[in-house]
């Protein structure tokens, strides 16, 4: 994947690991939390909490976590204690069912995401940030994440129907633990012999620009915003609508799957065409999806809606991750990287709240739609507005 030509290959491959590793866990429980927290007794608004406690840990902790790192000087000790302790809350999560503890476990793993999220962009950007295709590698290293994502997706639903739901969330936190002996093997890019430091980095620009930036954190707020209103609760429409979670899995997965190519192919195009285009046409096709959801879901027009989904989704991801490494010099990358995350799960959080209440209230077709709306508003009135062109980064 990342060959000998590509600077800090041998980290990159490792740090690839380290993603895989929670991508797998996630394609394990993400499809059927939400079901394993209905079997407990919680209602749809209750769920909703639940996913908003895990929301509220990841924003309170990003940058802080970013932070820390760009003061250490290090990511790779603030990857392996962020997958530590979202193993022991995954644990948790599996064999206690009392709610407050619950609520306390989805808090943590908010918490482990945050830093995980935070350390893994910032390194990744470190490691790539004199790569005049830092598009073309990016995409490839989300897209092992994805990959991963969907192949445990397809079994994590096989595996509860047969054994229980709380099996499939086990297996994910030993997978959590097997990532961290893969971050051991990473060499920073601080780490790396002077000989081996590029004698002329791709240039960066001395300052941010604050409207840009702001306007991309709209965005950022808006696209998450959408993801925590449905994809917590996608599953529960699913299985309202007679859909066994095998199914479910196996739909998410289908998904995923093709995020695989697709993130590849962001990452080629948004070096060639900039990141604006992208961020739009992954905004407005997110929220076409959610909108046609209502009508498509209970047909069998369920599978080609959800391979487009996995092009918007790509459309949005690969841009937005380079935007967000690109944002500071090495020094602060941390601090950027920290901060996508921090409005990341603001979105996720009001998303999982307002996107809860509304299925409570009303259905979750009318949550969808609502999300829906919203996203396709924001690309044409704000992501439309971003610059063209790239901004780059690098190490002075």
């Amino acid at each position: 994947m990342f060959t000998a030509r590509t600077a800090n290959a041998r980290s990159l491959r490792f740090l690839a690991l380290s993603q895989a590793s929670l991508f797998a866990s996630n394609g394990l429980t993400i499809p059927l939390m939400a079901n394993h927290f209905g079997a407990l007794g919680s209602k749809p608004g209750a769920v909703g909490f639940l996913f908003a406690a895990q929301q509220a840990g990841a924003l309170v902790a990003p940058y802080i976590w970013g932070a820390g790192s760009d003061r250490l000087g290090k990511r790779k000790p603030i990857i392996i204690i962020a997958l530590v302790l979202s193993a022991i809350s995954l644990c948790t999560v599996a064999f206690i069912q009392q709610y407050a503890i619950l609520l306390i476990a989805q808090f943590c793993i908010g918490i482990a995401s945050a830093g995980f999220s935070a350390g893994n962009l910032a390194l990744v950007g470190d490691l790539i940030e004199d790569d005049g295709s830092r598009g073309r590698v990016l995409g490839m290293f989300r897209m092992t994440g994805s990959l991963a994502f969907a192949l445990t997706a397809v079994t994590g639903g096989f595996i509860a129907d047969g054994f229980g739901l709380w099996v499939p969330i086990a297996i994910a936190a030993v997978l959590q633990g097997l990532g961290c002996f893969a971050t051991l093997g990473i060499r920073e890019a601080s780490e790396r012999p002077q000989a081996e430091v590029t004698d002329n980095p791709v240039s960066a620009p001395a300052t941010t620009d604050l409207r840009h930036a702001i306007m991309f954190f709209v965005v950022v707020f808006t696209w998450f915003y959408g993801m925590g209103a449905v994809a917590w609760q996608w599953p529960g429409m699913m299985h309202s609508l007679g859909y066994a979670q095998g199914s479910i899995s196996a739909l998410w997965a289908l998904a995923a799957l093709g995020e695989v190519p697709g993130l590849a192919l962001a990452g080629i195009l948004a070096d060639k065409w900039g990141r604006r285009t992208l961020l739009m046409s992954g905004l407005m096709g997110q929220g076409l999806v959610y909108i046609l959801y209502r009508a498509v879901a209970p047909t069998w027009g369920i599978v080609p809606l959800q391979m487009f989904r996995s092009v918007s989704f790509s459309s949005y991801e690969t841009p937005a991750l380079l935007v967000a490494t690109e944002l500071g010099l090495r020094q602060r990358r941390g601090r950027f990287a920290g901060l996508y995350h921090t409005v990341a799960a603001l979105g996720g959080v009001v998303g999982a709240s307002v996107g809860g209440q509304i299925v409570g209230a009303w259905d979750y077709a009318t949550s969808f739609t609502v999300a829906g709306i919203l996203m396709a508003a924001v690309a044409l009135l704000v992501a439309r507005r971003l610059p063209v062109g790239t901004q780059t980064a690098s190490s002075t």
